[in-house]
């Protein structure tokens, strides 16, 4: 005799199930993509929220607490922050003129320039697969790791140490203009 409890039991429709195991599998890869985006945010050419050719020297006057922005100059520093020094170099008209830039990018940050003040190796750095070897024609006396990003590493040849962290424009936004450089700014 068959007990009323297991007649109950019914079978899946199996459309529904596909439809269920799909719609879990898309939520599993929408929560992975974001897990790897956030991973390799922290990766950019930005420094502490300064962006090349996003931010203005208001932004830099904001952010590292200089009491006035540095107006229409080449370059901005060094100045004394945790972990280092820092320059800035700005986009200015003239330089707007010669890269053919649009007028909404004269003023903006170009370059952010980072020295550590503690000794870094290349190995300290831990550079990671991104990252690829550049070095510039006339120059002996540096070579560089640059990475997908647009963040590089400058080392002094002679001691393999870091002399300088660079966050640059990205590729995208150097192919719009009349700048050419193989490795950095």
């Amino acid at each position: 005799m068959r007990s009323h409890r297991s007649s109950s039991i019914t079978r899946r429709d199996p459309i529904k199930a596909t439809r269920s195991a799909v719609l879990a599998m898309s939520a599993m890869l929408f929560c992975f993509g974001i897990a790897t985006r956030a991973g390799t945010a922290s990766l950019t050419n930005s420094w502490r929220g300064i962006t090349p050719l996003r931010s203005s020297a208001a932004d830099v006057a904001r952010i590292i607490g200089l009491d006035e922005e540095p107006n229409s100059v080449a370059s901005s520093g060094p100045h004394k922050v945790d972990g280092g020094e820092v320059t800035f170099s700005y986009l200015t008209p003239t330089l707007a003129k010669i890269y053919r830039a649009p007028a909404s990018m004269t003023g903006k940050v170009f370059t952010i320039y980072f020295k550590p003040s503690q000794p870094m190796s290349r190995t300290d750095a831990a550079l990671a697969a991104g990252f690829k070897r550049c070095t510039e024609d006339r120059d002996r006396t540096y070579y560089y790791f640059v990475s997908d990003a647009d963040v590089a590493y400058r080392f002094s040849r002679g001691n393999d140490m870091v002399e300088t962290i660079i966050y640059q424009p990205s590729r995208a936004e150097v192919r719009r203009l009349a700048v050419s450089t193989a490795c950095v700014f």
